[in-house]
């Protein structure tokens, strides 16, 4: 008996006949490929991301740590030369190399605009309210008081802000004080909570 000519080929064992026999994929496992491919991609900008952002929380830290560092420097200078023990008033001051992103010359808080990101600022005075008080806990200090004479600011490439309290009569930097999040890093941290794990502000340590 003959084979029919839509048969024939199938079953001989051939590769390439027998995908043909079976008609391909079906729209259903094209489709389940493609949903597959997006969670992996999603996953995967996800991960590089978190591992960009933990890069720039740590060098910001190590950038905190060289202002606390130049402070202990000028101080020891000052009293070298005989001169009167002081810490300077701008915490940039004295530096051999400014951070990337540092401008002397500006005087206000960053915008959290796109235009700001990547900025290091000092805003001399309490927001308007110099010689304003926050306690010790909040100072990471064991100081009895702690004198706020200014602000650093840095805003970081996601448009994050954050800040750091200056007291000039002790040479102290206050750990990070609070953190104004972008809205695409409010989006990231509640698809984390909503996913079970931890924000990646948690994450990282809070006493810079």
């Amino acid at each position: 008996m003959r084979t029919s000519g839509k048969n024939s080929g199938c079953g001989s064992g051939h590769p390439a006949r027998s995908l043909n026999c079976r008609g391909g994929f079906t729209y259903i496992e094209l489709i389940m490929v493609i949903v597959m491919i997006g969670i992996l991609s999603s996953i995967l900008a996800q991960k590089f991301i978190d591992v960009a952002e933990d890069t720039e929380v740590t060098a910001e830290g190590a950038t905190v740590d060289l202002l606390r560092a130049n402070l202990v420097n000028t101080m020891g200078e000052r009293l070298i030369k005989g001169q009167q023990a002081a810490f300077p008033a701008n915490p940039f001051d004295n530096l051999t190399k400014v951070p990337q992103g540092y401008n002397r010359f500006r005087t206000t808080v960053p915008t959290g605009e796109k235009i700001d990101n990547d900025i290091w600022v000092f805003v001399r005075g309490s927001q308007g309210r110099s010689g304003a008080q926050i306690t010790p806990q909040q100072s990471g200090t064991t100081l009895p008081t702690f004198r706020v004479d200014g602000f650093i600011y840095h805003q970081r490439r996601d448009s994050t802000v954050v800040r750091w309290a200056y007291d000039s009569s002790t040479g102290v930097i206050s750990k990070r004080l609070e953190v104004r999040p972008s809205d695409l890093k409010r989006e990231r941290d509640l698809n984390a909570a909503q996913r079970g794990d931890n924000a990646i502000e948690q994450n990282l340590q809070k006493t810079r």
